[in-house]
Formats: structure tokens, C-alpha cells, sequence
């Protein structure tokens, strides 16, 4: 039986959710949500274990070292909705699949916070690559799990795509992210995500164009949030152009 009680300290905690970017590991959403008018922001991600603390839990091993049960090593930083998946299946998340899932997007975030910024504003020479009406499904699109609320809505709005960029084109969940203007400096962002072939869900970030808790995304939200995309669409140049 084992006796271990030092649980993760607030340094190694520090370390995981910078290291981490404030994201899920796996579907890259924030886990920190913004104030609301009433209330203070909410915490939305977990420090979940790679090897259980306890033995009979979700990956449990006996033989690995009880000082390494709370180190950054054993930890990685997901969801609430992604902390009970991998629980859940840890055959489907064995220890080596989420060391690698860890990795690759400790990767990620390192060569997003590498991509230079330039806060200068310039014509950019290029038309956007469409424009117009938009209308956009969000919420759980499918599932193949029995029993799973299937929930779509049917968002419009004005506005012009100008990127799109995938994350993990070739594996079993892609990401894809879809930028758009839809005002001088106000953008939204169409993110739409694959779990494993399990499921598909969508959601819209700045679908609420007046108020909060979603507003649209200015230029500099976008290049600090998104700098992989912001980069792909050359922010830096981008002009308002008339719907």
C-alpha cells in the first residue's frame, strides 16, 4: 500500500500550465475562462496524472517510483471533458500515448510562442480567400457514442475567411481553425475539432458581437491566442476590407 500525500506542489503546477499554454493538451481549447459581468473567471482544465497516484486507478503502476507521482513528468495539463475521457479508457490512453500527446503539444506551444510578432499595420496585397454571408454549425456535429447529446446550431454571420490552417492533418484528431473578419479590427475564429473518430464538435470564438462573455477578437487577441494562424494569415499586413 502505498503512502504518499506530498501531492503536486505550486511550482510544478506553474510549470505545467505555462509549459502547456493554458490548453488542453488534446483539443487545444483555453481553460481559463473570462470574467463574467457577475462573477470571476473560471477554471475549466485539470492536472491529470499519466501513471495514477493510486495503484488500481485509471494506468496505475506499483513500480513506478512514488516520489515521480506528482512530478511535471507524470502530469499533463487537459480539459475537464478530456481528463474524464482518458479516465475513462485508459486503454484507448495508455502511458505512452499520452507522454507522446504531451509532447507534441508542448512542441506546439513552444513554436507558437516562437513566431515573431509585428504590431505594424500595412495594406496587405492580396483579396481575403472569400467573402460574404457565413453560416457555420456548431456544437457536437456527430458521435458514435451511444447515448451522446447531439446538439447543432446554425450561426450567420458577415464576414471575410482570410486562413485556415489544420493541426495534426494525419492523425485521428485533426484540428481546424478558420479566421475571419468581420469588422475593422473584430475577428472570429471557427474552430472545428475530431476526437479519435469518437466525435466532431465545433465552436465559434467571438461569435458575440456586442457583448460579453464572447466578444470579437481584436487583431492583438488574435496574434497572442492564435500565432500559429495569425502567421499563416500575415496579421501583421492585414487592411479592413469592405464586405
Amino acid at each position: 500500500m502505498r503512502c504518499y500525500c506530498l501531492g503536486v506542489t505550486d511550482k510544478t503546477r506553474k510549470i505545467l500550465w505555462g509549459r502547456s499554454g493554458n490548453r488542453c493538451a488534446i483539443c487545444k481549447c483555453e481553460l481559463i475562462m473570462d470574467a463574467s459581468p457577475n462573477d470571476d473567471e473560471s477554471i475549466v482544465g485539470d492536472e491529470c496524472h499519466i501513471v495514477a497516484r493510486e495503484a488500481g486507478g485509471p494506468r496505475g503502476d506499483l513500480t513506478f517510483p512514488v516520489d515521480q507521482l506528482d512530478s511535471f513528468s507524470n502530469l499533463i495539463l487537459l480539459c475537464k471533458i478530456h481528463h474524464k475521457l482518458v479516465d475513462d479508457q485508459p486503454n484507448e490512453y495508455p502511458v505512452d500515448q499520452l507522454q507522446r500527446i504531451k509532447q507534441e503539444h508542448l512542441e506546439y506551444v513552444r513554436r507558437g510562442l516562437e513566431l515573431p510578432i509585428d504590431w505594424g499595420l500595412s495594406e496587405i496585397p492580396k483579396e481575403p480567400l472569400g467573402a460574404g454571408v457565413v453560416e457555420k454549425k456548431i456544437g457536437t456535429l456527430w458521435s458514435n457514442y451511444t447515448n451522446y447529446p447531439i446538439a447543432i446550431e446554425v450561426v450567420s454571420f458577415r464576414g471575410k475567411l482570410i486562413a485556415e490552417l489544420i493541426i495534426y492533418q494525419d492523425s485521428l484528431s485533426p484540428h481546424s481553425y478558420e479566421l475571419y473578419q468581420i469588422d475593422r479590427d473584430k475577428y472570429v475564429i471557427y474552430y472545428n475539432y475530431i476526437h479519435r473518430a469518437d466525435y466532431g464538435r465545433a465552436r465559434l470564438i467571438g461569435a458575440n458581437l456586442d457583448i460579453d462573455p464572447d466578444p470579437p477578437l481584436t487583431l492583438k487577441e488574435v496574434q497572442i491566442k492564435f500565432p500559429e494562424l495569425a502567421t499563416e494569415a500575415g496579421l501583421s499586413r492585414t487592411r479592413f476590407l469592405e464586405l
